[in-house]
């Protein structure tokens, strides 16, 4: 690689963190938007769930068509619309009374999001070292999402509620969105033309992995949509809940780096299942959370095991897509699986209680490992 496209390289890397990160800020708002429905807002858990899954249903359209929009749309000009669109759709969001607006509103922030992601993880997997792309993408925007989310949670929420986090999210997003500058106007690489890309299937082995990491967005999704109202159940302050939200995304961060540090050097099978593993016993921890710091330990324990499986989910999958078509199609999985974590995971709430929640979160998971494990021995050997 001559010096030129290193520096073109290292370039789209840094305009993809940034549209990486502005694509997570919601998500990374969502249990705060929660609880604020139901405890402002006069939601039930169902209702503000089901305004959290018009958020990733929209991000799911988005990433789940990248496939046919991705080869064709300048990504520099998608990103300024993007942006533009998502700042809009928050200010409405700020000052809207009827649950329709908000459901309008929240589905277009999804659909921006959305496309944001599928252009970065495009950007990320066509690296020399997707695994260590994706795990630094997760911790740069994890540990910036942390940030945000505790000023949010510590300093907004309790004197400004909604429109206060909208007004400081927008202005978050007018500054992450300058980094679509940097990135580049369009795919480049094989299987990139529209009509290839609509007309290719993927094989048995990429819809498993897909499976497997929309299965894993799901388990964590209908944890985390409902961590703050788990603490609140469990007798705990806002105050002391706060800080385990945003402790949540900095374990993500941390979790990435371990993967980073480790790479591939036990092979990707190790990993990837160890991480699964403890991500099972996160959220079986929470089930019996009767102190504050056991629940700080299981919320942290949750970010730490998503963060650190996965990148290598995502270089399995990577593997296995030989020409590239199918990484778009990551945000797609973890958006349709987060998507049904928040609305199932309220039901199952308000049905049976923490423990329910807990139950369903768990089947996700062993759901994503029977997935993982169904490839075992497909594509790379490692």
């Amino acid at each position: 690689m001559t010096a030129t496209e290193t520096g073109s390289a290292r370039r789209h890397m840094a305009g993809a963190l940034g549209i990486y990160t502005a694509g997570g800020l919601f998500w990374a708002f969502l249990p705060f938007f929660v609880g604020l429905q139901v405890s402002s807002g006069g939601l039930s858990q169902v209702q503000a769930g089901s305004l959290g899954s018009a958020y990733l249903v929209g991000f799911s359209a988005a990433s789940l068509t990248a496939l046919w929009w991705a080869p064709t749309f300048n990504w520099r000009l998608l990103t300024g619309v993007a942006t533009v669109s998502i700042i809009a759709a928050l200010l409405l969001l700020a000052g809207a009374d009827a649950y329709l607006t908000g459901l309008a509103s929240v589905a277009v922030v999804g659909v921006m999001m959305g496309s944001l992601w599928s252009i970065a993880y495009r950007i990320f997997s066509v690296s020399d070292k997707p695994e260590r792309s994706f795990a630094i993408g997760i911790v740069v925007s994890y540990t910036a999402l942390a940030a945000v989310s505790y000023v949010i949670g510590q300093f907004v929420v309790p004197g400004h509620g909604l429109t206060g986090s909208a007004y400081l999210l927008s202005a978050v997003i007018l500054v992450l969105g300058l980094s679509g500058l940097l990135i580049p106007s369009g795919p480049d690489g094989p299987g990139d033309s529209a009509s290839s890309a609509i007309a290719y299937r993927p094989p048995l082995a990429v819809a498993m992995a897909l499976l497997g990491i929309l299965a894993t967005g799901f388990a964590f999704a209908a944890v985390w949509t409902f961590a703050e109202r788990i603490g609140v159940a469990a007798g705990f302050g806002s105050a002391r809940i706060s800080p385990v939200i945003a402790s949540n995304l900095l374990a993500s961060a941390a979790g990435s780096v371990a993967a980073t540090v480790i790479g591939t050097r036990f092979g990707n099978r190790m990993p990837l299942f160890a991480g699964m593993a403890l991500l099972l016993v996160s959220i079986l921890l929470l089930t019996w959370a009767g102190t504050f710091w056991s629940y700080a330990l299981a919320v942290a324990g949750l970010g730490f095991s998503v963060g650190f499986v996965l990148p290598y989910q995502m270089g399995r999958l990577a593997a296995l897509d030989v020409e590239g078509r199918f990484a778009v199609l990551i945000a797609a999985a973890q958006g349709i699986g987060s998507a049904c974590g928040p609305i199932l995971g309220g039901v199952a709430f308000d049905a049976g209680g923490v423990r329910a929640l807990l139950i369903l979160a768990s089947l996700g998971v062993l759901v994503s490992t029977a997935a993982f494990l169904s490839i075992l021995n497909k594509g790379e050997t490692s």
